[in-house]
């Protein structure tokens, strides 16, 4: 009778306690007065160490528990397979704590355990054990539960499993609108967009059940999968005329963000102005838009009428517009940024990286470095920025200091990061440096690419060692695409090695009949051999394909505009007062006797069209 009376003023302690000490303090009491045996007593004290995070403690009162009920084992499993968990480790730890529950010979779960088994078997893309446990549901008579088979039809999606996922959802008769997203989702994952909407035309005529706003979600995620920008406009033209909702905010965006994606960014606008309330993602979606387009001035205007509108910018916001800057080397706007970063608190690693990032880009890699050296958080996309933004420049040294500081703190390099190390490696000729590189990268369970094989030909090529090679393009595991190609063809064309040149080219124009580069590269190899019958040949092809080498562009930014020029330009609005000036350069130069150095002295390649000024 005493100890009966005293349960519940513990009960009362372990609701008000506000920390795990407090918590095993009350725990060791119940050992103390012997209550421990109560089953209600000991699942309120797991149950309280799972609502402080306490997962291993709560997990060892578990293991030591004689007899433990159902709901404490799937407590334990809702926390584990919580996508919240801080633990990569999770996942597997549900699926152990289901195997102990299974070997105590007493339990084997219900319509609640098994959804949680489902995600967590998701998570760590465990089919093997998903299929089992979906065997197991089948012989003792849950799959007729909605909200198991919605996990089950969940887990078959996420494992790319979509035929499994269909036979699920042809099989379950009754399907409520989550059940019909999930399907939905299950193939936009997979790029299918037109089985996406098939099953959303298959909800719309069975008139049962009524798509919401997740449905058209699902449905927009499935065109983004495939730019599909003709069934997006056919889909906001369905909402509008057959579906008893409006586009609302979160509807709208996503119809925005596709929009801009797909590139039609006035139909974006349009869509965008006719929102009557408009969220960050929406002003974020056409931000990104008009950025990717090149438009930096509309991308820059929303921005300003965002904040104008009291529209608080979040992390992307920032971080796309300064992957603008970065692009078009608009370091004044960048730095504009960073201050309005800065001054409304908007700072995270992901802005950090960003800044980085821009000022490597734009060439100011000693500001890269001291936004680097200020950041007290870094990941692996930090580290990397500053590597590309030293590789970038010639800067060797540096790059192979932070490569071996950054192993010193434990961050784990990925392909970007030796994709820096091997530019910087290839631009200061240090080949041995270079092979070791490379050869490491196995090391790190990284499989080399085709940009890491372009490096190491360029590398090699650069330093002379043509044969090494093009023994590494015979060795590749993958097709040598153009990058490949042609920085072969570009070192031969340093070296004089008409052969491989020849051997080189021959493949570039099997990829790319039109590539007017190579056929200068190639021409330019002739010519430097005396081969003029070889540049002859090269001309004709030039002229019987009407091929046309793109001329190059520069950029610069002047008072936050950016100015683009290509050869013989007239577009630009004071293009007659730029030519004065260069005519007055060109006078100057000739003056000095300043002669430009040409390769082709007997025959002559034309690399551009004509001044027609």
């Amino acid at each position: 009778m005493k100890i009966r009376n005293l349960k519940k003023p513990l009960l009362t302690l372990i609701e008000i306690c506000t920390n795990v000490q407090q918590l095993k303090q009350i725990h060791a009491k119940s050992i103390a007065l012997n209550l421990t045996y109560a089953h209600f007593i000991l699942t309120r004290i797991i149950h309280s160490f799972l609502s402080t995070s306490s997962l291993d403690y709560a997990t060892r009162l578990l293991d030591r528990t004689h007899d433990p009920q159902i709901f404490t084992f799937n407590a334990i499993l809702r926390a584990y397979s919580s996508s919240s968990s801080s633990s990569s480790k999770s996942p597997i730890m549900a699926i152990l704590m289901y195997n102990k529950m299974r070997a105590r010979g007493t339990l084997i779960g219900d319509n609640y355990t098994f959804p949680f088994l489902f995600k967590a078997c998701g998570d760590v893309l465990d089919l093997e054990k998903g299929r089992e446990i979906h065997g197991l549901v089948i012989r003792i008579g849950f799959h007729f539960d909605k909200f198991l088979q919605s996990s089950l039809l969940r887990f078959y999606t996420v494992c790319c499993e979509i035929d499994s996922a269909r036979q699920v959802f042809d099989e379950f008769t009754a399907k409520d609108v989550v059940f019909w997203n999930a399907m939905i989702i299950g193939y936009a994952q997979k790029g299918m967009v037109c089985e996406a909407f098939e099953v959303f035309l298959e909800l719309m005529g069975m008139g049962e059940v009524k798509p919401n706003e997740g449905t058209i979600l699902s449905l927009i995620s499935a065109c983004l999968v495939t730019k599909n920008l003709k069934l997006g406009r056919e889909i906001l033209g369905y909402v509008r005329k057959e579906m008893d909702f409006c586009v609302g905010e979160k509807l709208g965006a996503a119809f925005v963000d596709l929009f801009a994606k797909c590139g039609c960014l006035n139909y974006a606008r349009t869509l965008f102005d006719q929102m009557p309330e408009k969220n960050t993602v929406a002003w974020n979606s056409l931000i990104c838009g008009y950025s990717q387009s090149g438009s930096l001035q509309q991308a820059v205007e929303i921005f300003r009428d965002m904040c104008s509108l009291d529209v608080k910018p979040d992390r992307f916001t920032i971080s796309v517009l300064l992957s603008v800057c970065a692009q078009t080397s608009a370091i004044s706007l960048g730095n504009w940024i960073r201050e309005f970063a800065e001054k409304n608190d908007i700072w995270d690693v992901f802005v950090g990286t960003s800044l980085v990032d821009m000022y490597g880009k734009c060439g100011f890699v000693a500001t890269a470095r001291e936004v680097f050296d200020l950041m007290p958080v870094k990941n692996v996309a930090t580290w990397n920025s500053i590597l590309s933004a030293y590789a970038s420049h010639g800067h060797a040294g540096p790059v192979i200091e932070l490569f071996n500081e950054m192993k010193e703190l434990g961050a784990s390099p990925d392909p970007i990061t030796f994709l820096a190390i091997l530019h910087a490696c290839a631009h200061a000729g240090l080949v041995e440096e270079g092979r070791q590189y490379f050869t490491m990268m196995t090391s790190y369970k990284i499989t080399p690419k085709i940009e890491h094989y372009g490096c190491m030909v360029d590398l090699l090529g650069r330093a002379g060692f043509l044969k090494e090679a093009k023994d590494l393009i015979e060795k590749m595991d993958i097709e040598p695409n153009l990058i490949v190609w042609g920085a072969l063809l570009s070192a031969c064309s340093i070296h004089g090695d008409v052969d491989t040149g020849e051997w080189a080219a021959h493949h570039i124009f099997k990829l790319d009949a039109m590539d007017g580069g190579s056929y200068v590269l190639l021409a330019n190899l002739y010519a430097s051999a005396r081969r003029f019958d070889g540049v002859k040949k090269v001309r004709q092809m030039i002229a019987e394909k009407g091929i046309f080498k793109p001329p190059g562009c520069s950029m610069i930014e002047i008072d936050n505009v950016v100015h683009e020029f290509i050869v013989a330009d007239k577009v630009h609005p004071r293009s007659q007062e730029i030519y004065l000036v260069l005519d007055d350069l060109s006078m100057k130069m000739k003056m000095a006797r300043y002669m430009p150095i040409s390769a082709l002295d007997e025959e002559g390649v034309e690399t551009s069209r004509p001044d027609s000024r």
